[in-house]
């Protein structure tokens, strides 16, 4: 009997250990294509099997490689371990999950339909390692996650956003136009949300820390004490979102952030936003502050600044304090949008340096400038069209607006007030001037405009009408002006020099010359003017004889006074003006040895109408000249009056006869002279 269990207790051993040994060695891939084509044909997966190791003294366990589910997933190696199986009760829990170098394409991801006695799954443990996720043009890349206590299927329905404890990294998360790298978080999927208590990840070269909560099916990401920091941001190639998603950042902070797009540049930005929520289609509602070392907005460059933001949907409200442009600055702004319209509440500036740009325009179609205060400003222009440049000025304004390409005032208190040391136009200065102007509906008035010019001193006052014809009004005093730099202005072909004297005051319409009424009066000292040999053509003229009217060819005189230049001692132009006709009776010029009288009209519309004497010491004219017909086309006509005696003076202004002129009558002292010295 001991013999017989021996041997029975052997042969056992020797069954255990054979049957062992032969499911040791038992091959799964020999199940796999039946398997398969089970499921695939109940279940719809569409699902190929490169190799699979099982074995059956550990059935719940299944190790498959090389793993295609469609063409949407594939997986280098799937381990899945079972807690329970019980298809009787449709109740399957797997106690681990892992996918390993797995590729996800969640475009053309469909619903897997299975059997119904796996209506309910639960996963104790679900991790990936180097998993790719691509959706639209989204991509996740060495994405390592693991998930803990899911059950992503209930009832027979999948709920990929079922509650579950998720933590992990993340390599690569890019966008055409946007990547986040070396990504970690931890937190968890709750009421259909992604809530990560922190997540930490390289963004735009820089660190981003914060908590996240991403609700998909409310389409609203909301980061939460997020800290930025060294980022370079690029905003022309942000992602679009699309129109119903809702960014929202509460208590947000920025360290040596900067910048970049086609309308702002900005570096070295810190700061904090105490919240910011933004949906396309209007402003963020936003508040917070910043600091910066410099920003660029197109034309506008600032220096080392702070700011406040407060942003409402329908405006953007910005209060700016630094430097900019030398000197300093400090305003109060708002942009609302929906009209286009920006408002200048509030804005300082002192002892800037300003550059005026030919390609330079205003951003917006409506600006209203409520409050302007400069001190100490310089303004150059290097628009070739507009030679300016302004040193030392100070300029006040208020409620003053500017739309459809037309000042218009805000209120009855729209107003300009300035003063400066040197104003610059081509070759025109003036200096220490003063303006005092204001704006109304109808009409711009200059109160008072008083500074030195050309030498000499310049004070104005008047108004004019903001509509078409731009009717007006003017009054004009100058005092010792020097003409030499109108010449260089208007680069004429005769150059000119001297001292004259300006009083006039003139009312109509600016661009319509017939309707100009008023009193114009120009006296001038020492005035000489280049090429226009006045003395000796009167003399040739006072030698020839023209007792019957002739008319000279005009080219060929300006060619006979081309032979010289003309020295003026003293000249004076006065009259009213009616019309737009200046009437010169009573006016004369004084050169070295003649006296030149005038009387007529001159038309500013571009003719004339006047008579010219040469006059003798007696007063009397002894050379009549004509000119008439237009100023480029003119008509002229000379003769020798007979003089009675005693002759009728002709003038009898104030300007005196020149002390070096002839004595007695003109034409017989000339010939005498001429048959003196021939």
């Amino acid at each position: 009997m001991k013999k017989l269990a021996k041997f029975l207790l052997v042969l056992v051993l020797v069954l255990l250990l054979a049957g062992w040994l032969l499911l040791s060695v038992f091959d799964a891939n020999q199940l796999k294509k039946p398997v398969l084509g089970w499921l695939n044909e109940h279940a719809e997966l569409d699902l190929t099997v490169g190799n699979l190791e099982f074995n059956p003294l550990h059935p719940y366990t299944l190790l498959a490689e090389d793993v295609q589910l469609g063409d949407w997933f594939s997986a280098g190696q799937v381990y899945v371990q079972l807690a329970h199986f019980s298809p009787l009760s449709n109740n399957t829990r797997i106690a681990a999950l892992d996918v390993i170098d797995a590729q996800l394409q969640l475009d053309k991801a469909g619903d897997i339909a299975l059997p119904s006695n796996l209506a309910n799954i639960r996963i104790d443990e679900f991790t990936s390692k180097n998993l790719s996720v691509s959706w639209q043009d989204w991509q996740a890349k060495g994405a390592d996650v693991t998930l803990t206590n899911w059950q992503p299927r209930l009832d027979s329905h999948w709920q990929w956003w079922s509650d579950t404890q998720i933590k992990g990294q993340l390599r690569q998360l890019t966008h055409p136009h946007f990547a986040m790298a070396q990504m970690s978080f931890h937190g968890q999927v709750a009421d259909q949300q992604l809530q990560l208590a922190r997540i930490q990840s390289r963004l735009f070269d820089g660190l981003l820390d914060a908590a996240l909560t991403l609700d998909a099916q409310q389409q609203a990401l909301t980061l939460t004490d997020a800290s930025f920091s060294r980022n370079r941001l690029q905003l022309e190639q942000l992602p679009l979102w699309g129109s119903h998603w809702r960014v929202q950042l509460n208590r947000a902070t920025f360290s040596d952030i900067s910048i970049t797009s086609p309308q702002l540049t900005s570096n070295g930005i810190n700061g904090e936003l105490r919240y910011l929520e933004w949906q396309a289609g209007g402003l963020p509602e936003a508040r917070g502050h910043w600091q910066a070392d410099e920003a660029v907005l197109d034309w506008l460059r600032l220096g080392k600044h702070q700011g406040e933001l407060l942003s409402s949907r329908n405006k953007l409200g910005l209060s700016l304090t630094g430097q900019a442009y030398e000197g300093t600055f400090n305003s109060e702004l708002s942009w609302t949008p929906a009209q286009a319209r920006l408002d200048i509440d509030s804005l300082q500036l002192a002892d800037n340096k300003l550059i005026w740009q030919p390609e330079l325009y205003w951003p917006s179609p409506d600006v209203r400038l409520h409050k302007l205060n400069a001190s100490q400003v310089e303004l150059l222009s290097l628009d070739a069209e507009l030679p300016l440049s302004i040193l030392g000025a100070n300029v006040f304004v208020t409620d003053l607006a500017r739309s459809a390409g037309q000042w218009r005032p805000l209120s009855e208190q729209a107003r300009l007030e300035a003063s400066w040391n040197e104003v610059a136009f081509n070759s025109i200065v003036a200096r220490h001037g003063h303006t005092k102007a204001r704006l109304d509906d109808t009409q711009l008035t200059v109160e008072q405009l008083t500074t030195e010019i050309l030498e000499g001193k310049l004070s104005m006052q008047g108004e004019i009408s903001r509509y078409a014809p731009y009717v007006g009004q003017l009054q004009l005093a100058a005092q010792a002006l020097d003409i030499r730099p109108l010449y260089r202005w208007q680069q004429g072909e005769h150059e000119f020099s001297g001292m004259i004297d300006l009083n006039g005051n003139l009312q109509g319409a600016l661009a319509q010359t017939e309707t100009w009424q008023g009193q114009l009066a120009i006296t001038g000292q020492d005035v000489f003017i280049e090429k226009v040999g006045l003395d000796s053509w009167l003399k040739a003229r006072l030698a020839e004889d023209y007792r019957q009217v002739r008319q000279v060819d005009p080219a060929l005189a300006a060619l006979d006074l081309n032979q010289g230049d003309a020295f003026i001692y003293q000249m004076q132009l006065a009259g009213p003006i009616n019309q737009g006709r200046w009437q010169l009776d009573g006016s004369a010029l004084q050169s070295v040895r003649h006296l030149l009288a005038l009387r007529g009209q001159l038309d500013f519309a571009g003719a004339w109408q006047l008579e010219l004497g040469a006059i003798n010491d007696s007063g009397c004219r002894e050379l009549a000249i004509a000119l008439t017909k237009t100023w480029r086309a003119p008509q002229l006509s000379l003769h020798q009056p007979k003089l009675a005696t005693p002759c009728t003076p002709w003038y009898r202004g104030d300007i005196p006869y020149p002390k070096a002129g002839l004595s007695g009558p003109l034409i017989d002292a000339v010939r005498k002279l001429n048959s003196t010295h021939p």
